[in-house]
């Protein structure tokens, strides 16, 4: 009788370990799903509030550009563009910080059309085109690609000569059609009839999308030598982007210190030069466009949103692209360029 208590008593003994082990395992699991609960909460808040926080960035950026950066003197501004010193606005949890980037050293992929996708802008046309070549394209590939982007974005489907309409696109595997407007975001060069992921990555740093039919002057004063093809193209509007190079490179080699601040400075290096009627009109000293990085930080969340304003000389900065993250913002040239290469315009 005592062999067998003694049997039962360590089956209970055995069985209330048993039942302890489980609820211990249960009790631990509970918690970590209770700690995993909570720090989702936590994200979740924190990252709403970085949301609302961006929202209200974007109310900042337009006063800003308004007021603080109107009344910087062309100097001042070019060089706040140049130095790329964020702008930090400290929060109870976090910060906000904000960069801003001239808008006018990249081409505008949407100056080629108006606003309605009827008027078209065969200057812009050409500009492009110019910077194919620069970067060492064939003329004649550069402009069919141009084409291309024109017919992308027109409203119609009358085919420019080297274009793409629809007709080319639905025999492609799989098959879309061009999107008869502007461009949402430079990524969308992707999708051009010729253009592939070499020709994308090969212009990439130097293009930009904003508003239909936008064409800022290229700013002399916050130009930096390597995007001084996108100058050399824009200036040539009689010639070649090869033979207005040596005027771009006067205009970056001539720059004063402190800036140009006048046209018959412009002019002065302008006569310098020898090439045939240079489209000086395409070139100024003034901020008329910008993009402004906005990153907002809350705890462990992080927002990034992207800017364009065009108009910022004016009264009324207009706020013509807005996209999230840091791979819509436009790209940087993160080598320097060598001699030689593709990218580099002398003054030869």
């Amino acid at each position: 009788m005592k062999t067998f208590a003694d049997k039962e008593g360590g089956t209970v003994l055995l069985t209330t370990l048993l039942i302890m082990t489980v609820m211990a395992a249960i009790t631990l699991a509970l918690m970590d799903d209770i700690k995993l609960a909570v720090k989702r909460t936590i994200n979740v808040q924190a990252y709403s509030q970085a949301d609302w926080q961006a929202d209200g960035a974007e109310d900042f950026v337009t006063a800003y550009l308004t007021n603080d950066f109107a009344a910087l003197p062309p100097a001042a501004k070019a060089a706040l563009l140049q130095s790329r010193t964020p702008l930090i606005l400290p929060t109870p949890d976090g910060a906000i910080t904000l960069t801003l980037k001239d808008a006018s050293t990249c081409f505008n992929l949407n100056a080629l059309m108006g606003e309605t996708a009827i008027e078209k802008d065969e200057d812009a046309r050409r500009e492009f085109a110019q910077i194919g070549v620069l970067l060492g394209l064939a003329e004649n590939q550069a402009t069919s690609l141009s084409y291309a982007l024109m017919d992308w974005q027109d409203a119609d489907q009358q085919q420019s000569p080297n274009g793409a309409e629809d007709g080319t696109y639905l025999r492609k595997n799989p098959p879309y059609r061009t999107a008869d407007t502007a461009l949402r975001g430079p990524e969308e060069l992707r999708a051009l009839h010729g253009m592939d992921e070499d020709l994308w990555e090969l212009f990439r740093p130097f293009v930009c999308t904003g508003g239909a039919g936008i064409k800022p002057k290229v700013n002399l004063n916050s130009l930096t030598q390597d995007r001084i093809l996108i100058l050399a193209a824009a200036l040539s509007g009689n010639v070649s982007g090869e033979e207005a190079a040596p005027l771009a490179a006067a205009l970056l080699r001539d720059r004063p210190l402190e800036g140009y601040d006048n046209q018959q400075q412009v002019d002065t290096v302008v006569a310098t030069i020898d090439i045939e009627n240079p489209t000086v009109s395409r070139v100024g000293f003034e901020v008329e466009s910008v993009f402004v990085e906005v990153v907002t930080q809350v705890g462990p969340a992080e927002r990034v949103r992207t800017y364009r304003f065009d108009g910022v000389d004016t009264d009324t900065p207009r706020l013509t692209y807005r996209g999230w993250g840091r791979e819509t913002f436009r790209p940087e040239i993160e080598t320097p360029t060598e001699p030689g290469s593709e990218t580099e315009v002398d003054g030869r």
